[in-house]
């Protein structure tokens, strides 16, 4: 944070001047604050979204919660002798998912500086809910053939990370823009702290949902994760074309 401020104060030359004090009430009078008829379609948009994402992230917030517990009890974390704390699938899934952010969005400039062309908000977060949908399946594949009694190998878990970690880089910070993209100026901070209320929602279901882990057949429940992937990616596709344009900010 605070190389940041200094990059920012080192960077004030560059940054327009600000507008003076009530300059923007002189231009524009006090309706410059108020919410136009346009607004209302969006901020519509906007509360379907805020249930919608919540339910998209409950396979990546699961990370945190009943997936450690499975990991505990059935990964094979025990190499030459020494067995690795449940607590480093945690670190495997920080570094898969600051390097997939990093190369998803390098992967789109390229697309863009090449055919000229890439997927909206909307369109990425589809993607992204398909590839949530490969790693929920990772972890049923895993489940369903671990022999009785047996350890769960570290494939299919890190290839879980991997396409959970591809999808997040879709999802995640794209929401984020698409929020702040669509937002009425008069309430874009508002909308901010709102689209956070996807991340509550997300992880009050996940606290509900991992509590049936120790009564679900675990096939069963990591279907259920994958479901509600699914569903991000009927909503996204649904939402792009019912409200592509008011998402767009058209």
């Amino acid at each position: 944070m605070v190389i940041g401020l200094l990059l920012y104060l080192r960077a004030r030359p560059w940054l327009p001047a600000d507008a003076p004090r009530g300059a923007a009430k002189a231009q524009g009078g006090a309706k410059t604050g108020a919410l136009s008829r346009e607004d209302w379609p969006r901020l519509g948009a906007l509360a379907v979204l805020v249930p919608v994402l919540a339910i998209a992230m409950i396979p990546n917030q699961e990370i945190f919660n009943a997936y450690l517990v499975w990991a505990d009890a059935k990964f094979q974390l025990t190499f030459f002798g020494v067995t690795l704390p449940t607590s480093w699938m945690i670190t495997i899934d920080a570094t898969l998912a600051f390097s997939m952010l990093v190369a998803v969005a390098a992967f789109w400039k390229w697309r863009s500086d090449r055919t000229g062309r890439e997927p909206d908000e909307l369109g990425k977060m589809v993607i992204g809910s398909v590839f949530s949908i490969m790693g929920g399946m990772c972890l049923v594949i895993a489940a369903a053939t671990v022999p009785e009694g047996g350890k769960i190998g570290l494939f299919w878990p890190v290839m879980f990370h991997l396409f959970n970690s591809i999808g997040f880089a879709h999802l995640m910070p794209v929401s984020l823009a698409l929020f702040t993209k669509i937002a009425p100026r008069a309430l874009n901070a508002t909308v901010v702290g709102i689209y956070y209320l996807a991340f509550f929602g997300a992880n009050k279901t996940v606290g509900v949902v991992g509590g049936w882990y120790s009564s679900m057949d675990t096939v069963q429940f990591w279907l259920l994760h994958v479901a509600a992937a699914v569903f991000g990616l009927i909503a996204f596709a649904m939402l792009k074309m019912v409200l592509g344009k008011t998402l767009a900010g058209d």
